[in-house]
């Protein structure tokens, strides 16, 4: 049994992006009829759901993965191995421009959904969030190369090498017994 990961950094989220989920909340309230009476109640609601919101965000880098937890009434972990992150991508968008944010985009095969084009790993907020995704990259890319060398046929031993041809011979004598008889 392998032990624990141990965090490796833990990830610092900006208190801009309370502002950032209350604006992206109420945005499509100013821009309808409607939306307008609601105004009021998402500007209560609003800012306590940003808050929670806010204070429920994690990420940690561990030597293996990079673990998000995030939610408000269902919470969700995600983790995501480091040998499995296909791309990372740096976003940034006018209200994230505005409050100085980026968003950190974690995409592994597979994972991204093709009908809305999210994706369940975006950190929207993290600060050094071009230094976090230099550093979660650099650490896949050791990941897979000492894996890489640690299961290449290059890295085997000659003797099992050997032994497993002399193993694959003995079959194929036996196979060639049986047709003869």
């Amino acid at each position: 049994m392998s032990a624990p990961s141990a965090t490796i950094i833990e990830g610092q989220f900006s208190p801009k992006l309370k502002a950032y989920y209350f604006l992206q909340g109420a945005w499509p309230l100013v821009v309808t009829v409607v939306g307008i009476l609601l105004l009021p109640l998402w500007a209560i609601f609003g800012t306590w759901w940003a808050g929670r919101y806010y204070a429920s965000l994690k990420m940690e880098l561990t030597d293996r993965s990079v673990i998000i937890c995030k939610g408000v009434w269902f919470r969700q972990e995600l983790t995501i191995p480091l040998d499995k992150i296909q791309d990372i991508s740096v976003r940034e968008g006018p209200l994230l421009s505005m409050l100085g944010l980026l968003g950190l985009r974690i995409e592994t095969a597979g994972q991204r959904n093709a009908a809305t084009g999210s994706s369940e790993a975006d950190l929207i907020g993290l600060m050094n969030a071009r230094e976090m995704r230099d550093r979660i990259l650099a650490m896949r890319d050791a990941q897979v190369q000492t894996s890489a060398h640690a299961t290449s046929p290059a890295a085997s031993s000659p003797e099992l090498l050997c032994e497993i041809r002399d193993v694959l011979l003995r079959i194929e004598t036996k196979l060639d017994a049986r047709k003869t008889s």
